[in-house]
C-alpha cells in the first residue's frame, strides 16, 4: 500500500512556531514520525512539501496511478485551492485533509477549506501526533490489498 503525503506552505517554519509554544516540533520530526508510523502500518510513503498549488497538482497527477491514498496538509492554500479540489474529484483517490492546530490561522483554514466536501476525512489536530494519527486513520479507511494484485 502506497500513501502520498503532501505538506503545504510554511511547514518548514514549524520549528519557529513551535519554539513559542514549547513543543519543539519541526517538519523533520513530523516526517520522522510519519515514516515510523508507516513502518508500523506496513505502508510505503512518499513525502513532499510545496509552497504552491501548482506543485501539489503535479505531484498528485504524477503519482495518481501508484498511490492508494493521500494525506494532504494544505495549510492556508485550503481556502483557495480550487484546481486542487477539481483534481481530487477527477482522480478520486482516498484523501485525508489535515490542519496542524499549532500553526496560526489553522482553525480558519480548516473551517473555510474548499476541500471539505471532496475529501474522505478531515482533521485539525495539535502537536507531534497529528500526522501519525491522520495517517493511521487514512490507512484504516482503505481497502485491504492483495499483495499479488496489480493496480
Amino acid at each position: 500500500m502506497k500513501i502520498l503525503v503532501i505538506h503545504g506552505p510554511n511547514l518548514p517554519l514549524l520549528g519557529k512556531v513551535s519554539a513559542r509554544t514549547g513543543t519543539r516540533l519541526t517538519l523533520d520530526k513530523v516526517n520522522s514520525s510519519l515514516r515510523k508510523k508507516a513502518r508500523e502500518l506496513g505502508v510505503e510513503i512518499n513525502i513532499f512539501q510545496f509552497y504552491d498549488e501548482r506543485h501539489m497538482l503535479k505531484a498528485i497527477s504524477t503519482h495518481r496511478n501508484d498511490m492508494d491514498g493521500l494525506l494532504l496538509s494544505p495549510g492556508a492554500l485550503s481556502r483557495s485551492c480550487f484546481a486542487l479540489r477539481e483534481l481530487l474529484a477527477i482522480v478520486s483517490i482516498p484523501t485525508v485533509e489535515l490542519h496542524l492546530m499549532d500553526l496560526p490561522f489553522a482553525a480558519e483554514s480548516f473551517a473555510d477549506s474548499v476541500l471539505k466536501d471532496i475529501v474522505q476525512q478531515r482533521f485539525i489536530l495539535p502537536g507531534p501526533e497529528a500526522y501519525p494519527n491522520a495517517l493511521e486513520q487514512l490507512v484504516a479507511g482503505l481497502p485491504i490489498q492483495n499483495p499479488h494484485q496489480k493496480k
